[in-house]
């Protein structure tokens, strides 16, 4: 039993807590879990900018075709990929398939997002299914290495946005998995939390 004393400062101690909330420190934002993305309401329409941004393309250099590729940090869109995605991380392509009806092919890549992300994840998905349709601007990289994609890694960029049947559908870009495209996009991220209000 606490003495009629002691009880006033415990309900004051009580009353703050209960004021305070879950938010009051009891867990620490980084320990939070990502939180889902409800797939109904709030996401972009893919068109315009957000068709640049997250084009659904591979970028050559990425699977060895140029050696050449420019400078991470002189992508124009590196950085709002970066600040805006759902997902930026290292992936690996785990399976690849190929959906054929006539001469019309589409490709899926399985992907497996590795750990630890480059950003804080806004979807706490670990595996997607991206698609490269014969309009993608992918799809001349995925018709030249087919299969040999398979086992291949990437840093990726991930976002859903409003499909047109109102289900969620997922748009990405994807660039080579080296040490300086990693640190452009951590600077970009450090640059965009230090800009956030």
């Amino acid at each position: 039993m606490i003495p009629a004393a002691g009880a006033a400062p415990l309900r004051l101690a009580l009353a703050a807590l209960a004021a305070l909330g879950p938010a009051g420190g009891c867990v620490a934002d980084h320990e939070r879990p990502a939180a889902s993305v409800d797939p109904e309401a709030g996401l972009p329409a893919w068109e315009g900018r957000a068709r640049e941004v997250f084009d659904d393309n591979i970028e050559p250099a990425a699977v060895g075709f140029s050696l050449d590729g420019p400078s991470p940090r002189s992508d124009p869109f590196l950085r709002e990929r970066a600040q805006t995605a759902d997902v930026v991380a290292r992936v690996r392509v785990n399976t690849v398939t190929v959906d054929s009806i006539g001469e019309q092919s589409t490709y899926h890549l399985g992907i497996q997002v590795g750990y630890p992300p480059l950003a804080t994840p806004r979807a706490p998905d670990r595996t997607f299914e991206l698609h490269i349709r014969p309009q993608s601007r992918a799809f001349g990289v995925a018709k030249a290495i087919d299969a040999r994609l398979r086992g291949l890694t990437f840093i990726a960029f991930i976002r859903r946005f409003a499909g047109e049947a109102g289900e969620p559908e997922i748009h990405w870009h994807l660039s080579p998995d080296t040490a300086e495209v990693a640190a452009a996009v951590k600077e970009a991220v450090v640059l965009g939390e230090l800009s956030a209000p």
